[in-house]
């Protein structure tokens, strides 16, 4: 039998944990013909819903070859002494949250996540 030709939407990549493309090889976003195991996602959002662990801005972004840009909410940092944004750049930035609780403010952030530090 013939293999069915490739349908452009996404799979996800259980090695890498990123959503790639059903397509012939060759790009960036291509990850080959889809394995007969795999579910098919019309676009990489919905791909990427599957993948719980990694943050959806990361995967969405990573997937499509882009740099992820954080959601610009507030967590706690690791040393859990100041709560820092979530994005790349200078300080207030602290990186990307990847398991951290969001909060939409820093007052919230510390008022919640850090609420046994003074002020």
């Amino acid at each position: 039998t013939t293999p069915a030709p490739p349908s452009n939407k996404w799979y996800v990549n259980d090695v890498t944990s990123r959503c790639v493309k059903d397509c012939l090889e060759g790009g960036d976003l291509c990850g080959g013909l889809v394995p007969e195991s795999k579910t098919l996602y019309d676009t990489v959002d919905a791909c990427c819903a599957r993948i719980t662990w990694v943050p959806s801005n990361v995967c969405i972004a990573e997937s499509q070859g882009l740099i992820p840009e954080g959601s610009k909410q507030w967590y706690s940092s690791n040393d859990m002494l100041s709560c820092q944004q979530d994005c790349i750049g200078e300080a207030p930035c602290g990186g990307l949250a990847t398991w951290q609780r969001l909060h939409a403010d820093a007052t919230t952030c510390c008022k919640v996540s850090l609420y046994w530090v003074d002020e």
